[in-house]
């Protein structure tokens, strides 16, 4: 009967070791696909990083360029209004009391 129980105690370890088996094997291709995923969005994330650090840059560009324009049109403004803008055209008549 000895013989028997052993053969008995091992079936269960040979199931018990199969269902180990299986379990780590799963539990394997989830870590997996968990690092997998896990490496899609660093990607991802840096070439979002990438595409907004060049947007950034182009729009640094803009506002100097911007800011140059804005003081160009500033000085203009400021020597026409020192001119009190005799050398411009002539202002508009002023609105006539029928036109109302």
């Amino acid at each position: 009967m000895s013989g028997n129980r052993k053969r008995n105690t091992s079936e269960p370890r040979e199931d018990d070791e199969d269902d180990y088996s299986t379990k780590r094997k799963r539990n394997n291709e989830a870590v997996n696909r968990t690092r997998q995923k896990k490496r899609q969005e660093e990607n991802d994330t840096a070439e979002k990083v990438d595409e907004l650090k060049k947007e950034n840059e182009t729009l640094e560009r803009k506002v100097e360029q911007l800011q140059k324009e804005l003081s160009f049109l500033k000085e203009m403004f400021m020597a026409y209004a020192k001119n009190d803008g005799n050398d411009g055209p002539p202002p508009p008549p002023p609105p006539s009391s029928s036109a109302v």
